[in-house]
């Protein structure tokens, strides 16, 4: 079948946001059924949207790209003659990448003003309704659902036949559960003392192996590990692609507000998503009826978009108040 045109969504970064747009991806495919669908992204986070079903072209951006080279891209896409053009950015590289291409376009409005007033005055005048995917659903104005599709992402059967050699590789056959202890800020990751306790109850408990996820930057995976040396400690020892495949092979998965915790969801695996800093109004928290958000009930939560500002007090309530047995609870009930 001819495509009748063709449509951009726009999303830099980072891998959890990438996540939660695909979401909108569903949408727009049954919207415009007849129309090609590209996507733009950096270049670090493009293979997140291999084998997705929903997307023709994935295009990379050069993550060190420089204002001459935003300028020159900017070009391109006026040149590429798109219907329609999605920003789920809302940035100024996206907007740099865009100027000049008039009507066309639909940008994300993010909620700026009710974030300002959350943070600093701790007021939610947030919709009860609220979350990340609905706000990049009200770039589409023929939308009109209440609910909005899952989170999508896709694995080969390759990718996951590659991925039980490597697993058996390391010790690990059979069923196990994915652990994600890491996150772009400290203050978002749970304490090693938690997750080692934790480890070892759901070790004796589900009598499953127990498996790190994350990259060499996640210095807290090896902390575990030197007290849990149990676990298989797979960390900075995959790419994004086998990262997926792995988590698409667990039981269910435990982790920060990260990128892998939400590509899990976006994998169809039930989640538990331990929260601090983070909550829905800020685009965390989990996707998936069958997941949980782990998190407890404080005035000064959330402190910040994405976690990144430390903690006024001596000692991080938000997570320390989290016990590893509710942890323990959460994790088993997924299985």
């Amino acid at each position: 079948m001819t495509a009748l045109g063709k449509i951009l969504v726009i999303r830099f970064s980072s891998i959890g946001d990438i996540v939660l747009t695909t979401s909108l991806i569903t949408t727009l495919r049954k919207t415009f059924s007849n129309f090609e669908i590209h996507y733009l992204t950096l270049d670090k986070f493009s293979s997140i949207l291999e084998f997705h079903p929903e997307i023709d072209r994935v295009i990379e951006l050069n993550s060190n790209s420089n204002l001459k080279d935003l300028l020159e891209f900017n070009n391109f896409i006026k040149s590429s003659n798109y219907n329609r053009i999605f920003d789920l950015h809302g940035s100024i590289r996206s907007r740099l990448i865009t100027k000049g291409i008039g009507q066309s376009i639909s940008r994300v409005k993010k909620p700026r003003f009710l974030r300002f007033i959350l943070f600093q005055f701790h007021i939610n005048m947030f919709p009860s309704n609220f979350s990340a995917m609905h706000m990049y659903h009200n770039c589409l104005e023929e939308n009109e659902s209440i609910e909005f599709p899952k989170t999508f992402l896709s694995v080969s059967d390759l990718e996951q036949k590659n991925a039980i050699s490597f697993l058996k590789k390391n010790n690990v056959e059979g069923r196990f559960i994915a652990i994600v202890p890491g996150a772009a800020w400290p203050q978002k990751q749970w304490g090693v003392a938690k997750y080692s306790k934790a480890i070892t109850k759901i070790m004796s408990r589900s009598n499953k192996s127990v498996v790190l996820l994350g990259t060499e930057k996640d210095k807290i995976n090896n902390e575990i590990e030197k007290i849990n040396n149990q676990v298989v400690n797979l960390t900075g020892k995959t790419n994004l692609r086998q990262a997926m495949s792995v988590l698409s092979l667990s039981d269910t998965v435990l982790g920060s507000d990260t990128g892998l915790v939400h590509i899990a969801e976006a994998l169809g695996k039930s989640v538990n998503m331990i929260l601090g800093p983070t909550t829905k109004e800020t685009g965390g928290g989990v996707s998936l009826s069958s997941s949980k958000n782990i998190e407890t009930d404080l005035w000064c939560r959330p402190c910040s978009q994405n976690g990144k500002k430390s903690c006024y007090r001596s000692s991080q309530h938000c997570m320390n108040l989290i016990s590893s047995e509710t942890a323990v609870k959460s994790v088993l009930e997924r299985l």
